[in-house]
């Protein structure tokens, strides 16, 4: 006859004690998980703006995505990412972000501006006018919450004339010449750009000297507007202006060049060659002065020379004074 032993039933204070200690030691596990997800990414996103602050981007976008799959948001957040994209040349990436800032803040004019430039960046690459028209459109928006930031007007310009629509450009110019808060000098003579694109040259001119007008040491204007009467066939007028830039600015290699090639023009060489050499002793690196003082040389048949400053010039980075150093036969190594 067996006999049948008695199983022992499990203690039902114990299942219940351990039943809570797990549960306990389960809520402790997610409170120290939760906390430390927060942690990592406070970290991470404090790393990603370190980065951005100090213009590296390609690790900033690294950890602002870090961030983002962690679930940082907000207006700044993906503002942010979005400049530090478009800084990498991933513009279409780049105006997402910016829509997800405009979504968390709708009146910030700053994000109107990004995606105003992502856009601009974007058609300057592909050269496609509806993008180009696109990045005006929100940068019409930024103006329209911030009416005084002068590079919303610069870069507006900048959109209108790269589709050949001047007198859009000169309508913001002009706008921002009448609000009063921004270089006057410097829109009189983006408006003479305008004209100058139209191949409208006398106006272009007038609007140079506006922009001297409103400011004596701007010696950019001096130039335009010698470059305007050279383009009218009036070279007496723009020596003029050339020696007038030289007299505002003495150090300013460009007048030096521009007279020296007026010279150059009508074959008068040995003026030529002083005004290059004047140009060289600001800047005895001047690709530029080097390859036209080269080929003055060239003409003159002082070949030697001539040798001697395309050899410069290339070396300085001219393509050009390598192209007419093989032609006399000669070849850099």
């Amino acid at each position: 006859m067996k006999i049948l032993k008695k199983k022992n039933k499990p203690d039902k204070n114990f299942v219940i004690s351990a039943i809570i200690t797990i549960c306990f030691i389960a809520g402790l596990a997610g409170v120290y998980y939760l906390r430390n997800l927060g942690y990592s990414k406070d970290v991470i996103l404090q790393k990603a703006n370190n980065y951005f602050i100090n213009e590296r981007y390609f690790m900033a976008a690294k950890y602002y995505d870090k961030s983002y799959d962690l679930g940082a948001s907000g207006a700044e957040f993906f503002r942010n990412y979005g400049i530090v994209l478009s800084k990498l040349g991933n513009y279409s990436s780049a105006e997402k972000y910016f829509q997800h800032s405009l979504e968390a803040d709708g009146s910030n004019s700053e994000t109107y501006y990004c995606l105003g430039d992502a856009f601009y960046q974007k058609a300057v690459n592909s050269n496609n006018k509806d993008d180009f028209l696109q990045a005006a459109r929100y940068l019409e928006k930024a103006i329209s919450l911030a009416p005084d930031v002068e590079k919303s007007y610069l870069l507006i310009g900048l959109c209108y004339r790269s589709c050949a629509m001047q007198e859009n450009a000169r309508a913001w110019y002009r706008r921002a010449l009448l609000s009063g808060n921004f270089s006057q000098s410097g829109f009189y003579n983006l408006i003479g750009h305008t004209f100058r694109e139209e191949e409208r040259y006398l106006e272009a001119a007038s609007y140079y000297k506006r922009a001297m007008e409103s400011d004596y040491s701007f010696v950019a204007a001096y130039c335009n507007t010698g470059d305007m009467y050279v383009k009218l066939n009036d070279n007496a007028s723009a020596l003029t202006y050339y020696n007038k830039a030289i007299a505002v600015n003495p150090d300013f290699i460009v007048s030096y060049i521009k007279i020296g090639s007026i010279y150059f023009d009508q074959k008068l060489y040995n003026e030529a060659i002083s005004w290059y050499l004047k140009a060289l002793s600001v800047n005895p690196d001047s690709d530029k002065a080097n390859y036209m003082l080269g080929l003055s040389y060239k003409e003159i048949g002082r070949i030697n020379d001539a040798v001697e400053y395309l050899k410069k010039a290339a070396y300085c980075g001219s393509d050009d004074a390598i192209y007419e150093l093989r032609n006399i036969g000669i070849e850099l190594r």
